[in-house]
């Protein structure tokens, strides 16, 4: 009792005391403002997880992949849908300061993201698939790019942004539409039992080699919009390329000796503590030289040993925390772009059409041709170029990118929007319809 007296008792008896001697109290106003922010960044982020989740599995269901339903629940909840049906309903769910505290998570998410696309490119790059394999790859890059930027020619001086001109919108239309989503793609696979086929393989290597040179290419757009004049362009320039000749070169060969070595190991704890550390590092001195975050996060993500035994990989963990934030990142996608308020018009429908057909022509005929050229046959070389028409996720991640950046205006970047839902959505039916699913084996009909 004596000790309850004097450690519990007696104190709580001196802070009533100073508390009501103080005789002040916050305004109603103060009171209320810290638990309303905070009650509404949760709600926001219940509804989101929630209607990524059911979206996902409805998107299941009718054979698509569960990121497709995530991403069009994103969109669904922004002034696409949901604040054009209930303005009211949409601004108590998301006001200001919620949308705030989700475009943090969204960042976190995407940059976690990343890093894992830099682990996929080791990976799929580290099994070389010969020249076939270089090929198709180079192709399923070169030839949309190459069309997109001469198609982007004319167009630009309709669809520019404020902070780009007609050579970087075009390059970077290009690469919009040179893009593969390799997580998409990875999913699609697994869906239609094709990741260990050999169109399964050279579709993600293909997709590694061209997200790798998407990526190099967007940054060295984003520079070149950024630099003004060449003479400031040079310095910049010439610090991205030490940042990345460092992370590739001198970090990664010292992560490799550091976490690689089987007698003195670190533990778990320790290896997950380099690795956030240092992909926000990364992350930091790319976005501090005008690039862009995301491209600190993919250069580490190569830099990372791809190697590391299960008990000490970051990988999965990281990459489980990706997947749970990335419905943020669509929601602030969502957030950014309103396809009702396209204007519908003849000239606006036949850019959209013009795009969808260039991106999916090019792709799925350029892939096709090459794959055919390599002595592959003609169900299997559809297939290929089916799959790697597939954009999805990572496309979004480079128009959010450009838009970002002023290098597009909201009109192209609500048709580019559109362009990377249809070849998604169209990879897993086509596939089924016109790829190798169509016609079984010899042996297997017998």
């Amino acid at each position: 009792m004596l000790g309850y007296g004097l450690l519990v008792v007696l104190p709580l008896l001196a802070s009533v005391v100073v508390l009501v001697s103080h005789g002040s109290r916050p305004s109603r106003a103060q009171s209320a403002a810290a638990p309303d922010h905070a009650a509404a960044l949760f709600f926001a982020i219940a509804v989101v997880v929630a209607a990524a989740r059911t979206a996902g599995l409805l998107a299941v269901r009718l054979g698509q992949p569960q990121v497709v339903g995530e991403l069009v629940a994103g969109i669904a909840l922004g002034p696409t849908a949901l604040e054009r049906i209930a303005p009211g309903a949409w601004a108590w769910l998301f006001p200001q300061s919620a949308v705030a505290g989700i475009g943090a998570l969204a960042q976190l998410g995407l940059v976690l993201f990343m890093f894992g696309v830099g682990q996929e490119v080791v990976r799929s790059s580290r099994d070389r698939m010969g020249g076939d394999g270089s090929l198709i790859a180079l192709t399923s890059f070169v030839l949309p790019f190459a069309t997109g930027t001469a198609v982007a020619l004319p167009l630009a001086r309709h669809f520019t942004g404020s902070a780009g001109d007609s050579l970087t919108f075009a390059l970077f239309l290009g690469c919009a539409l040179s893009i593969t989503a390799f997580p998409v793609l990875a999913r699609i696979l697994t869906d239609l039992d094709l990741v260990h086929a050999r169109t399964g393989q050279l579709s993600l290597f293909a997709a590694a080699v061209g997200d790798g040179l998407g990526w190099l290419l967007l940054a060295a757009t984003l520079l070149l919009a950024r630099g003004g004049d060449l003479a400031s362009l040079w310095p910049k320039l010439v610090l991205a390329l030490v940042t990345a000749a460092v992370l590739l070169g001198p970090v990664r060969i010292g992560l490799a000796r550091c976490l690689g070595r089987g007698d003195r190991r670190p533990g778990a704890a320790f290896v997950l503590m380099i690795a956030v550390a240092g992909l926000a590092l990364s992350s930091g001195v790319t976005a501090l030289l005008g690039i862009h975050q995301l491209i600190g996060a993919f250069l580490f993500g190569l830099a990372w040993p791809p190697d590391l035994p299960r008990e000490v990989s970051v990988t999965p963990s990281l990459g489980a925390m990706a997947h749970l934030l990335l419905p943020f990142f669509f929601l602030g996608f969502g957030l950014s772009v309103d396809l009702g308020a396209l204007p519908f018009t003849p000239g606006t429908a036949a850019v959209a059409g013009l795009l969808l057909g260039v991106a999916a022509v090019t792709k799925i005929l350029g892939v096709a041709l090459a794959a055919r050229f390599c002595g592959m046959d003609r169900a299997e070389a559809t297939t290929l170029g089916l799959l790697m028409n597939s954009r999805g996720l990572t496309e979004l991640v480079v128009l959010g990118v450009g838009h970002e950046a002023r290098l597009i205006d909201g009109e192209m970047f609500a048709i580019l929007t559109l362009v990377a839902l249809v070849t998604t959505l169209m990879t897993g039916p086509g596939v089924r319809l016109f790829g190798t699913l169509r016609e079984p084996a010899p042996e297997t009909a017998r």
